[in-house]
């Protein structure tokens, strides 16, 4: 090889590379803002995202990565006593660093970025190609199962694929120790990793096939034992993690071992699955066939960012099979839809055997056809990736959240004037505090050691929900807060509960819908108005629009229409307290004629009747396309449930618009 084509190859090289990292920065740059755009929008759970980091907090204070979630599984709160993970191990020092829930997703978008990387170098050593190995890595970027794990709230399988990728790398390249050091790597992310490991032996026995034939040879290597160490590792971190998770969990409830996700096999434990699927067609069957158009769904659009090419290479999906397997035979959604962690389990092997069904199609034609096959191919799968994200991407502009059915919780969106009081209003809380509070507000504490939560009502099942709600109820909080905008159930558990028979806690914060108590507090509490938006309230015969105008920019429009008395909007169905309430209500008309513009209240679903009304007439307005505040003032005698405020019976041939409902309590 002379010097010149050298030179050229090298700066090929490091042109391609630059252009990596430009791909890789980009997409953390995207999915750190937009993941954490849905945290501040309160679309964030205690499971998993306040689970993992209040452990990792503990982690960092130099606990045993302990939380106060997930109690009802292990007494001692240890987070290994569930899951043997040891991975968080690496996320410590980076989160001591910054010891927010932020640094959270932005690690975790730049642990599924970095895929790309060994993707890139397991397709530039396969197909000799630069611009094919950066195809193929945008197209992982784009691919949606990575994207839906992406969307996920934190687990430590989002470490799955960059290690398994990166040890497929280096068994490529046949350097045995970096391959063995991956593989231990990937052990540690999850116990369950173990499984996929266990199958992906017979990949790597492939892929060495050569060298184990020299086995009995004097030729052998470590290469040659390879697939035979890996089954050993598999055992040993098996034995291993097991006895770990004993030691910190010796008798952990019935309910972990969720068969309830299985009930369709009608199995009294996880080992039953193998025989129930050879001893019991029938019962398989029915739980094949228990949402089935999910299930295909889920490995359809597992399979179409390969263009199907991943299926010329079935040896490497094997472990992808294993997943698809027992997510069939599964009769819980987020095992077989999109934007849950266990995407991990497929994605890698998905991919490589992409990148394996793209070098063998290559070798089936001649040398002039396989130079345009190495660059049209992996465009074509970068152009798919493309039009895919169009429509299953979590960044998809074409649904709004809530729209998906197949995916959780899919669709961008930033924080309201409503969610951004209630993070001003947690900013109160002392960070050392003992606080209780309910799913939805918990991961935006969770750094904090001594906050509690209490679960899904009867979750994970009516036994342990009691038995944890009683242990709850003995601790002494200094802080108990609740909202109505989420997880209302839980929210009348702790009043009814807890605050409503005792004289112990004031309420410290009164918000409408928002409740914040404190212990020994004995003043009048501090009131906070609160908007509901297009985000809160729900439609009627109406729909949401862009508008620069108005305080979120999307406003709830119902079109002029000949048909009178049209519903326009209602909700939230929140709980006020007792007291004096004013209500103003947002509204601009298109133009101003004769005759009533709508009518507005304040009605309780719960009492089934109207607390306050008022009739706004279209000479009200004093501008078309002008903002103008109407309010109504009411007052509540006692604790009223399912309050909402309504806009109805919108006049004829008349386009209203309303930006939000402020509710100040008095």
């Amino acid at each position: 090889m002379n010097q010149e084509v050298l030179k050229k190859k090298i700066w090929k090289l490091e042109v391609a590379q630059c252009i990596l990292l430009l791909m890789i920065l980009v997409y953390v740059a995207i999915f750190s803002y937009y993941t954490i755009m849905r945290h501040y929008s309160f679309r964030t759970y205690a499971w998993d995202l306040g689970t993992l980091v209040q452990s990792i907090a503990s982690g960092t204070s130099g606990e045993s990565f302990a939380n106060n979630v997930e109690l009802y599984f292990s007494p001692t709160g240890s987070y290994f006593g569930l899951h043997f993970s040891p991975i968080l191990f690496i996320i410590v020092p980076f989160f001591a660093m910054v010891p927010q829930v932020e640094t959270i997703w932005v690690i975790q978008s730049i642990i599924l970025a970095l895929g790309s990387i060994p993707v890139y170098y397991i397709a530039k050593h396969c197909l000799n190609s630069c611009v094919a190995a950066l195809f193929l890595s945008a197209s992982y970027l784009l691919n949606p199962l990575l994207q839906g794990l992406n969307w996920c709230d934190f687990t430590p399988q989002v470490f799955f694929p960059l290690f398994i990728l990166s040890a497929t790398y280096y068994l490529k390249k046949k350097k045995p120790w970096l391959f063995l050091f991956f593989i231990v790597l990937t052990l540690m992310t999850l116990e369950q990793a173990s499984y996929f490991i266990a199958v992906y032996a017979f990949y790597c026995a492939w892929e060495l096939r050569a060298d184990i034939k020299n086995l009995a040879s004097s030729k052998r290597t470590l290469l040659s034992f390879l697939p035979f160490i890996i089954i050993a590792l598999v055992i040993i971190w098996m034995i291993f993690s097991s006895n770990v998770k004993y030691a910190l969990n010796p008798n952990p409830p019935e309910e972990y071992e969720s068969l309830s996700n299985y009930e369709l096999l009608e199995i009294n434990s996880l080992v039953e699955i193998p025989i129930k699927a050879l001893t019991n067609p029938e019962l398989v069957l029915n739980a094949i066939r228990f949402d089935f158009p999910s299930k295909i769904l889920y490995i359809l659009l597992s399979f179409a960012p390969s263009g199907m090419l991943a299926c010329l290479s079935p040896i490497a999906i094997l472990p992808a099979l294993l997943w698809f397997i027992l997510s069939g035979l599964s009769n819980w959604p987020p095992y077989y839809q999109l934007g849950f962690q266990y995407l991990a389990f497929t994605l890698p092997f998905i991919v490589i055997a992409t990148i394996d069904g793209v070098q063998k199609l290559v070798r089936f034609v001649n040398v002039q056809v396989a130079k345009k096959f190495l660059f049209r191919i992996p465009l074509l799968l970068f152009l798919i990736g493309l039009i895919i994200s169009l429509f299953v991407s979590p960044l998809s502009v074409i649904h709004a959240p809530g729209d998906f059915v197949y995916f959780k919780d899919y669709g961008t969106s930033v924080p309201s004037s409503l969610n951004c009081e209630v993070t001003q209003i947690l900013q109160m809380i002392p960070n050392d505090a003992f606080v209780l509070t309910t799913p939805t507000i918990f991961p935006h504490i969770s750094t904090n050691l001594n906050a509690y939560v209490i679960p899904p009502v009867d979750s994970p099942s009516p036994r342990l929900f009691e038995g944890h709600l009683e242990y709850l109820k003995n601790i002494k909080y200094d802080y108990i807060l609740f909202t109505y905008y989420w997880d209302k159930t839980e929210s009348d558990i702790l009043y009814t509960e807890i605050i409503k028979d005792t004289d112990s806690y004031g309420l410290f914060v009164n918000g409408p819908g928002f409740e914040l108590y404190k212990r020994g507090y004995i003043n009048s509490p501090q009131n906070v108005a609160i908007k509901f938006s297009y985000k809160e309230l729900s439609l009627g015969e109406s729909i949401v629009v862009d508008d620069s105008s108005s305080d979120s920019y999307k406003v709830i429009v119902i079109n002029d229409s000949p048909q009178p008395d049209r519903n326009i909007w209602f909700g939230p169905y929140i709980t006020l307290t007792p007291g004096n309430y004013t209500a103003n209500f947002r509204l601009k008309i298109d133009h101003i004629n004769e005759g009533i513009a709508l009518k507005i209240d304040v009605y309780s679903r719960s009492l089934l009747s109207e607390i306050s009304s008022s009739d706004i007439y279209c000479n009200d307005f004093s501008k078309a396309l002008t903002w103008h505040t109407f309010s109504i003032d009411f007052s509540v005698t006692k604790r009223t449930s399912e309050v909402e405020f309504r806009g109805y019976d919108a006049g004829s041939d008349l386009t209203l618009f309303l930006d939000y409902v402020e509710v100040i309590p008095k």
